[in-house]
């Protein structure tokens, strides 16, 4: 499976890269454009199975890109990346044969899910941090976890989860340890601790008292105590980091090109 990202961004390419990289997604190449011109050129070259690529690029954008791609490799699924969260934009301007699209800024999971389904399922890895989100036998399970995941920043109470699929509280506690091999409780505080994290990830403006709230921990004492205990720094020292560590980048970046 050879993988290519195309995003005119050096930091998007390094952020994108890192997140596939890390989950060992069965890439057998890797390769990296910085516009729509040399993603055509190095997907006829490299042979490229899969695409995620951006739509607004210079020289030549995605969306012509991805035409020529899907003409001289039919076979190659692409998944655009696109900042307009407008339907009909998106619906009238990608292409029937795109496979895929996402909305700018990406969370990990959501990433790494939609380039899973374009894996063939004998070449997919046993994940880790996002095993969460590998889909369950049981129907009402997936219903759970999809209202969850829709729904992280209200107060989530197993009774109210367990009366939405028809189950009582102890039922569905069981079921759901059995189907994921985690409790609810767990489920819950991951998929809120991944969301902070990429709040704090894209977001300088927002302070910790407000990405708690908007991950369901109204107590932005305790949301910074679960925090620290899973990550080992507090919050507000991620966000520093990760910004720090951007600033570093970009600055890098400047300089080469001087």
């Amino acid at each position: 499976m050879n993988l290519m990202i195309v995003d005119d961004e050096p930091l998007e390419r390094e952020v994108l890269s890192m997140i596939i990289k890390k989950e060992k997604l069965a890439i057998d190449q890797f390769v990296e454009a910085k516009n729509g011109v040399d993603a055509v050129y190095l997907a006829k070259q490299k042979k490229i199975d899969l695409v995620l690529m951006d739509i607004e690029m210079p020289v030549m954008d995605g969306v012509t890109a991805a035409k020529i791609i899907k003409k001289d490799l039919p076979e190659c699924h692409i998944i655009f990346l696109t900042a307009n969260d407008e339907f009909s934009f998106v619906d009238g301007l990608i292409p029937r044969e795109v496979n895929d699209y996402l909305l700018k800024p990406a969370h990990p999971t959501d990433i790494v899910q939609a380039l899973l389904k374009h894996i063939p399922i004998q070449q997919r890895p046993v994940l880790n941090s996002y095993e969460f989100h590998e889909p369950y036998r049981h129907p009402e399970i997936d219903k759970v976890i999809e209202y969850i995941k829709e729904n992280l920043h209200l107060d989530l109470k197993l009774d109210a989860l367990a009366s939405m699929v028809h189950f009582n509280g102890q039922y569905l506690s069981r079921l759901f340890k059995q189907e994921t091999n985690h409790t609810l409780t767990q489920y819950i505080t991951a998929c809120r601790l991944e969301k902070a994290k990429h709040y704090l990830s894209y977001s300088s403006e927002d302070k910790v008292v407000e990405i708690s709230k908007k991950c369901g921990f109204i107590d932005s004492n305790y949301f910074a105590r679960v925090f620290k205990k899973y990550e080992g720094i507090s919050p507000s020292q991620y966000q520093q980091q990760i910004f720090s560590n951007r600033k570093k980048r970009i600055n890098s970046f400047s300089n080469f090109l001087m």
